[in-house]
């Protein structure tokens, strides 16, 4: 077995060298010189050569068809933020409508989703009450007797109130500072400036809210020394209507936020001094002036009662109290008719 496994082998390796002398060596060809089509073969057979990914057998491929198709779950959509209108609230249904009072307004409106109301081009808070939707309107001071309406924006529909004569009290003011009274040419284009950025922040965007931002917690403990809507002279000079109401307390007495919201600006200003602007959502914005010191700053998120400022005599002030003001849809209200 040995020697015919030796002769089997030398006549393989002499089969083998005659071939290999009747066959010249081949040596691959330059690129240039190879014809187009053998170009192709030969980038095919590298191809072959280069790692790839390997193809899915025909079993996976069976696999994938036989999977059975994924059950996608549905896109749910998110509940309407829906604000319940507070118990507190409900005398404001029997206050008459009046210039710088607060309408409301009972919608027929049966939507999951609150309407959009507009009164005088600007939203206006909306907050449910059992099946209906109750909308709450600040009425301007300078708001002319008759006939107002709101609109809502999805149907169109109308909703009319009326707007009652009221007589407010006059208020007589002595103040030092003279300029404080009759501003200086700087003054003035100083007040022009602050008048922007005060209207600015007063008139943040409106925001749906998880809760009611009425009614509101009065600020600081005091007394009442000057109502909304005064017919203020100072210094026996005519000057526009009180659009706050003031609460007298000793100097460094602290003040809290009204409700929970959004500090959107603080500033010192040539008529309310040092003063706090919250947003509390849907429009709702309350504004703390005269303070002596401030704790806060813009885009600071705060909650009802959070210590804010200390009370302070800054700006037009004859002494220390809080000039607390109360805007719905970018309108001062009476503070009174919505605070706890």
């Amino acid at each position: 077995m040995n020697i015919s496994f030796g002769k089997v082998f030398i006549i393989s390796v002499t089969t083998l060298a005659g071939v290999s002398c009747t066959i010249p060596p081949v040596r691959p060809p330059q690129p240039s010189a190879i014809p187009i089509e053998r170009q192709e073969k030969i980038t095919e057979i590298d191809q072959v050569l280069l790692p790839s990914k390997p193809s899915p057998s025909p079993l996976a491929e069976i696999t994938e068809i036989d999977k059975p198709l994924i059950q996608h779950k549905p896109v749910l959509t998110p509940p309407p933020v829906v604000a319940l209108l507070p118990t507190s609230l409900l005398p404001l249904r029997n206050t008459s409508v009046v210039p710088g009072g607060v309408a409301w307004i009972s919608l027929p409106n049966q939507s999951a989703t609150p309407p959009k109301i507009l009164y005088q081009k600007r939203q206006v808070v909306v907050l449910r009450h059992g099946k209906k939707w109750m909308a709450l309107i600040g009425v301007p001071l300078n708001a002319k007797v008759g006939s107002h309406s709101v609109i809502d924006q999805q149907t169109g529909k109308r909703y009319s109130f009326k707007v009652k004569y009221k007589k407010y009290k006059t208020q007589h003011v002595r103040i030092k500072n003279k300029r404080k009274v009759n501003p200086n040419r700087q003054d003035l284009q100083r007040i022009r400036r602050e008048l922007k950025q005060i209207q600015a922040a007063l008139s943040s965007h409106w925001q749906a809210t998880s809760n009611s931002p009425l009614p509101l917690m009065q600020p600081v403990k005091g007394r009442f020394s000057s109502p909304f809507g005064l017919r203020r002279y100072f210094n026996g000079q005519r000057r526009n209507p009180h659009k706050g109401l003031d609460i007298a307390a000793p100097l460094g007495t602290p003040v809290v936020a009204a409700a929970s919201g959004k500090v959107v600006r603080t500033g010192h200003y040539f008529f309310t001094g040092k003063t706090v602007f919250i947003d509390h959502g849907q429009s709702v914005v309350t504004l703390y002036g005269h303070l002596n010191t401030i704790v806060v700053s813009s885009g600071q998120t705060v909650k009802t009662g959070q210590f804010i400022g200390t009370i302070g005599k800054t700006g037009r002030a004859s002494g220390p109290h809080l000039h607390w003001g109360v805007s719905l849809n970018n309108t001062m209200v009476d503070p009174m008719l919505v605070k706890q």
